[in-house]
């Protein structure tokens, strides 16, 4: 008996996470510029959040309709295909704006969040196969992947802001443009997937899903996997109340408290800085840490003290070392959110699945922007602190009351075993039109073209019901056409029999006028 050896090959890793990178960067000071842009051209703060709607609603859409396209498509795909489409939409805005006007931005930038969407759920899943092919660890790969995303929020927000104060914000737009190019052209140069990632189809397999079967399979999965629909359902109240925090309550606390804007580059910034601290941490110590306990403690740590730190105190240095905290905290989340996903949902299901978490945590944000704004507005902005503060711990304490399904974080061995789904078969005995059909279906497919009966073979087959209602419509509906096809009968032997006779006539006729030939 021989093994092969199959070997490590980190190109691709490396790859996807650079194309990362490059498109974060990207899209992190488009993050400044286009609000900038539409506050500049407009000054309407109405406007830049129907522009940042505009972009969310495409964005979390296409990460939920466009997973099964994944699947079909292939995630290398997608994700090159969709970066570079991206890099057009954006050149299209930058050259096409001043002539095209508002209307034409939203429309674009629409265009342009929806391709987002889609290359950033291809590109998590192209993830999976490349850390199995360098032979890495998967919950220090995921950290990184997370990292990435906090490290370029330091790094593209300032640069945005300084290139827009060189420049103009279409500028910055057509750096994101060059960004998605340049991470396009990376995958689809450096990305190679595994032989075992691509399965041809075996002879005599059932066909492909539809694509409203492929999208429900995602929602068929989570309605399973317990451990995984809880983690969504706190990312989604986590998220609520970070973007309330983010956008209504740091402002209005900076406002009131110091009166000063640029206290809010000092309390997003220690914030941002204990994250990129603790990615950095628990990238370097993600194999020896329990995966349960260091959620459970970062969700607990940079939750709910988040909110109420400005609740309780004025003091600013106070507030910068429970925000630092908190970042530290709440570095190993994702990671480990990220880690599980990858390794518990199977990969027929990843594409679909990460979708809809997607969609999970980024619903969160529209609606924590209205609850947050509704409750400073009405409540003031310390009970609305303390509101959401308490909602979100009640949140993150779920792993705790919830111990023995959460547990299962560090069960790292195999996947979710999906029950697969028992389709229902139905078999329809249908009259109309004067005939008997019957058609066999399983689920929505049909499995062979109808066939017609005959009355006798369809009033057999409904007796065999235990249906007396239906023997009793059977039986009436074959007498009826046993009368008909009688009275048929009838009408045409009364007309063959009148069709001899006169045959009969004009044969005798034709034999009384002929001559007599014989000679006498």
């Amino acid at each position: 008996m021989s093994s092969e050896v199959v070997p490590r090959r980190r190109g691709g890793l490396v790859g996807v996470l650079t194309a990362e990178a490059i498109s974060q960067v990207g899209t992190k000071m488009t993050f400044v510029a286009l609000p900038w842009l539409v506050l500049v051209e407009t000054g309407s703060p109405t406007m830049m959040g129907l522009v940042a709607a505009a972009e969310m609603v495409p964005y979390v859409a296409a990460g939920v309709l466009g997973a099964p396209w994944i699947d079909r498509l292939g995630a290398w795909r997608v994700t090159v295909d969709a970066d570079l489409l991206s890099a057009l939409a954006l050149m299209a805005i930058v050259l096409g704006y001043r002539d095209l006007g508002f209307g034409a931005l939203l429309v674009l930038v629409a265009v342009a969040g929806g391709l987002r969407g889609l290359s950033d759920r291809a590109r998590a899943v192209l993830l999976r196969p490349m850390i199995e092919q360098a032979g890495v660890d998967t919950a220090r790969v995921t950290g990184f992947y997370d990292g990435i995303g906090r490290l370029t929020t330091l790094i593209g927000a300032p640069v945005g802001g300084l290139l827009i104060a060189l420049t103009d914000p279409l500028t910055v737009m057509g750096v994101d443009a060059a960004t998605f190019a340049a991470s396009g052209l990376i995958v689809a140069a450096l990305v190679r997937m595994p032989p075992t990632v691509v399965v041809a189809p075996e002879a005599g397999a059932a066909p492909k899903e539809s694509y409203l079967d492929s999208l429900r399979g995602g929602f068929v999965y989570l309605k399973h996997d317990r451990l995984i629909l809880g983690v969504l359902m706190m990312l989604f109240v986590s998220n609520l109340a970070t973007q309330a925090h983010q956008v209504v309550f740091v402002p209005l606390w900076v406002s009131q408290r110091l009166g000063t804007p640029a206290g809010l580059g000092v309390v997003f910034g220690s914030f941002a800085l204990g994250a990129v601290v603790g990615n950095i941490a628990f990238t370097a110590m993600a194999k020896n840490l329990p995966r349960y306990l260091t959620l459970t403690a970062g969700y607990l740590v940079g939750g709910a003290p988040r909110m109420l730190v400005l609740a309780f105190t004025d003091e600013l240095p106070i507030v910068v070392t429970v925000l630092f905290l908190s970042g530290v905290g709440l570095a190993a989340v994702n990671p480990i959110i990220g880690a599980v996903l990858y390794q518990r949902v199977p990969v027929a299901y990843q594409a679909r699945v990460f979708g809809l978490a997607a969609a999970f945590a980024y619903a969160g944000l529209p609606v924590g922007s209205l609850v947050g704004g509704w409750l400073a507005q009405g409540a003031g902005l310390t009970t609305g602190l303390l509101v959401c503060g308490l909602i979100l711990l009640a949140a993150t304490l779920s792993p705790v009351f919830g111990y023995r399904t959460w547990k299962q974080l560090d069960d790292t061995t195999m996947a979710f075993d999906v029950p697969e789904p028992v389709l229902p078969l139905t078999v329809t005995l249908a009259y109309a039109g004067g005939t008997w059909r019957i058609a066999a279906t399983r689920g929505r497919a049909a499995l062979a073209p109808p066939r017609e009966l005959d009355g006798a073979t369809a009033l057999h087959t409904v007796g065999a019901l235990d249906l007396p209602e239906a023997i009793v419509a059977a039986e009436h509906i074959v007498s009826g056409e046993r009368e008909k096809v009688r009275v048929e009968a009838e009408r045409l032997r009364a007309q063959l029999a009148d069709a001899e006779s006169r045959l009969s006539r004009l044969e005798q006729r034709t034999v009384q006028h002929l001559p007599d030939l014989t000679a006498g």
